[in-house]
């Protein structure tokens, strides 16, 4: 009887060693004894999945191809990514119009919910309004972890109200730094190599203003201090002069893409801005629709076009930045459990479920207007050029693939 019930143990030690080697997923094997003995198949069914994702990120991330280690070095911890939060349609977040102990609470309840940045428009820095809001807001942010980023925007966008007095942006920038240390981080440029639909410009693309108002020499006097994130696009054109004559004075990146509602290629994306910029991205997930897709009558972002934007963008770059909509569910469970490592398994499934789909789509079900043809193009054009990156002999250097993409 006592051998019998030795045996027993024995048989009991060896299977739960067996566990322990088998489902490397789990730390915990009591977390998974109880799905073992109900549902066997269940667990076994989704462990080979969770593996398999594993598996073909570290495939995706390892592979050396010619003379690049793809995405291995830029893949980062969700502990170390920054989120910020870009104007909000929520107007209890709208922090540089509330006041006083409201507009504390509001910055309180943004950092408890994980934000660490606030991106805010001003059109003109000698108007005395304007002027009022950002200092009230910098004092009161000062006492706390946020950072303020201040939108300054295009020709594109702007308005009459609008200042491009370059020299005197950079002189109250620098000021701000000065006075708000903590608070203030920097500012960003909107649609910098966006193109502009305005008839009242000569300047068809937004790049073309800045070199005319001589921009770059604006930033040679701005303090080290102040960052200068521009707002890029995938999409944009001559993004070259970026890369040749601003990136000196760039701190790191805001990257958007107007073809948001493709994900299939936007690891290869960031994989390639980062290699060609060499600066920190912070990338812009739309979880509500933008102007240029409502007037072509399509749905707001479905949830797993979200979740798979999400997953990649957490993986491929150096921060979020959740674009007005933070009451949306698929952003707010983001921001609760980003740092939970099945939740981080569940939307890389919804990744690979969505990117399936839309590499199944070469019918064009949902090719139903020009904008939708020219990201095809564009991923076509960034297909191409990631085939001849990746495909270069070790030691060869060639910026052909570059130019493909950044003309």
């Amino acid at each position: 009887m006592k051998v019998a019930i030795l045996v027993i143990f024995l048989c009991i030690g060896i299977s739960y060693s067996f566990l322990i080697a088998f489902f490397p997923l789990y730390s915990n094997v009591l977390f998974i004894l109880p799905y073992l003995v109900y549902d066997p198949l269940h667990l076994l069914s989704n462990i080979i999945d969770h593996q398999e994702i594993i598996q073909e990120t570290d495939a995706q991330s390892g592979i050396e191809n010619g003379n690049n280690s793809l995405t291995a070095s830029r893949q980062l911890n969700t502990m170390d990514m920054t989120v910020g939060l870009w104007t909000p349609m929520n107007n209890s977040f709208a922090l540089q119009h509330l006041e006083g102990e409201v507009q504390k609470r509001a910055i309180d309840t943004l950092l408890n919910k994980g934000y660490q940045e606030y991106y805010y428009v001003m059109n003109n820095f000698e108007d005395p309004k304007s002027l009022k809001l950002t200092e009230s807001l910098l004092t009161t942010a000062n006492k706390t972890n946020l950072k303020i980023i201040i939108i300054l925007l295009p020709p594109s966008e702007g308005g009459s109200d609008t200042s491009y007095d370059w020299d005197g942006w950079i002189r109250y920038f620098n000021s701000l730094e000065k006075k708000y240390p903590s608070s203030f981080e920097g500012f960003t440029i909107d649609d910098f190599n966006w193109i502009s639909t305005k008839s009242n410009t000569k300047f068809k693309n937004n790049i073309d203003f800045m070199e005319y108002t001589m921009l770059s020499k604006s930033l040679e006097h701005k303090n080290k201090n102040v960052k200068f994130y521009p707002t890029i696009y995938f999409e944009g054109k001559k993004t070259g002069i970026i890369v040749n004559k601003y990136n000196n004075f760039i701190d790191g990146l805001v990257i958007a893409s107007g073809c948001y509602y493709n994900v299939s290629i936007l690891e290869r994306q960031l994989d390639m801005f980062s290699e060609i910029f060499k600066k920190p991205m912070r990338y812009i997930v739309y979880p509500t629709i933008t102007y240029n897709y409502s007037r072509l009558d399509y749905s707001p972002p479905t949830d797993r076009l979200i979740l798979a934007t999400l997953s990649i963008a957490s993986t491929y770059s150096h921060g979020l930045i959740v674009w007005r909509d933070l009451d949306n569910p698929v952003i707010q469970e983001h921001m609760k459990y980003r740092h939970d490592k099945q939740y981080l398994l569940d939307i890389s499934n919804s990744k690979q479920a969505q990117i399936k789909e839309e590499i199944m789509d070469t019918n064009g079900k949902s090719m139903k207007s020009k904008l939708n043809t020219s990201c095809s193009n564009w991923a076509k054009k960034y297909n191409e050029a990631y085939d001849k990156w990746i495909n270069l002999p070790e030691g060869e250097e060639d910026d052909k693939w570059k130019k493909t993409i950044l003309n």
